[in-house]
């Protein structure tokens, strides 16, 4: 694997200013870079399609659910996926959790401050909780799809069309990520048939590579080094396993386009590669989305656009800075005053 500039200078997702930029950050640091001012502002587009992710607000949504979400929607976002929906075992439906000890949301209330907001509840990211280090074979199996079921009705009551895993399973060998994949199908197929698509979100040790025999992720195979006499095919990535592994009528895949880059990896690459399986993306940046003028957002749109996809959602980290709705509004307006970006 080519080294990280060498990998800058021929990445079709960077912009012409993404050497300099990337310096930057590196000297700042990821969160160094706040760039509210440097993001473009533009007045906003009606109807755009425009999608965040829960997590990015944090407490700012949590702690005052009904108002972050009518905020969120004057700055031009239509859509929501979830986070921070947990199922209350004690009370037999889901809650979303507050910041500092505070009451949390009911899964119905939620749903009609989204509603009352204007707001569509599009998506949610959920992950199975199995005990810290299990893995996914038979022995969690049941386990793992019951945790489903059980979720299942808050999220027809939400209305949405996709349910994401976003978390990475215990995996240490090409095994590990067949069988994950394996149980990916069984799940994207209980969720089909509960009229739900269910899809897999990634970070970036994903694209990591794995080989079978028990043994470990290496850091030979993670560069595509060889060993001497070692005859046997490249090895894939976790993703690939995931992607190659899994039917396209049960699974799809959200491709976060930061952490792809932050795996050294093409985002336009593995969009086009795989144009029939990613149908979700997260837009991100180092902080506000625009501000870093390292990401081509417009080359990572266009290429999604025309494989005929629509659906994606803005995320935000940093999310203790107390400037979350801050630089969700910044994001809008830089997304919205771009004409690549579709209604």
């Amino acid at each position: 694997m080519a080294n990280r500039r060498e990998f800058l200078k021929s990445a079709s997702f960077m912009t012409l200013g993404a050497l300099a930029a990337s310096k930057m950050s590196a000297a700042n640091g990821m969160n160094g870079v706040d760039g509210i001012s440097a993001a473009t502002a533009q007045a906003p587009k009606a109807g755009s399609n425009l999608g965040f992710q829960a997590y990015s607000l944090g407490g700012e949504l949590l702690n005052n659910p009904a108002d972050a979400l009518k905020k969120m929607k004057s700055y031009g976002f239509d859509q929501v996926e979830l986070a921070f929906y947990g199922f209350d075992d004690s009370k037999g439906h889901g809650q979303f959790s507050s910041f500092g000890g505070g009451a949390p949301t009911s899964a119905a209330d939620f749903k009609k401050m989204a509603d009352d907001a204007g707001i569509k509840i599009v998506s949610s990211h959920m992950t199975p909780n199995l005990q810290r280090g299990a893995k996914y074979d038979k022995s969690t199996e049941t386990q793992i799809l019951d945790f489903w079921k059980k979720i299942l009705p808050d999220h027809k009551m939400f209305g949405v069309e996709y349910i994401v895993q976003p978390s990475l399973p215990t995996i240490n060998n090409l095994e590990d990520a067949q069988n994950v994949a394996e149980i990916f199908n069984k799940v994207g197929e209980l969720l089909r048939q509960n009229g739900i698509k269910f899809g897999y979100h990634n970070h970036s040790n994903e694209f990591n590579k794995v080989i079978p025999g028990g043994e470990a992720v290496t850091p030979y195979y993670q560069r595509g080094f060889r060993r001497p006499g070692d005859n046997s095919p490249e090895p894939k990535t976790i993703e690939e396993v995931f992607i190659e592994g899994t039917d396209k009528q049960n699974v799809l895949f959200e491709l976060d386009c930061y952490w792809t880059v932050m795996g050294q990896q093409d985002p336009i690459v593995w969009i086009n590669k795989y144009k029939d399986r990613i149908q979700l993306l997260h837009i991100k940046d180092f902080i506000v989305i625009g501000a870093s003028g390292a990401m081509n957002f417009e080359n990572i749109f266009s290429n999604f656009y025309a494989n005929g996809h629509r659906n994606w959602f803005v995320e935000i980290e940093d999310i203790n800075s107390g400037k979350q709705l801050e630089r969700a509004e910044a994001s809008a307006k830089y997304l919205l005053g771009k004409g690549f970006v579709k209604s």
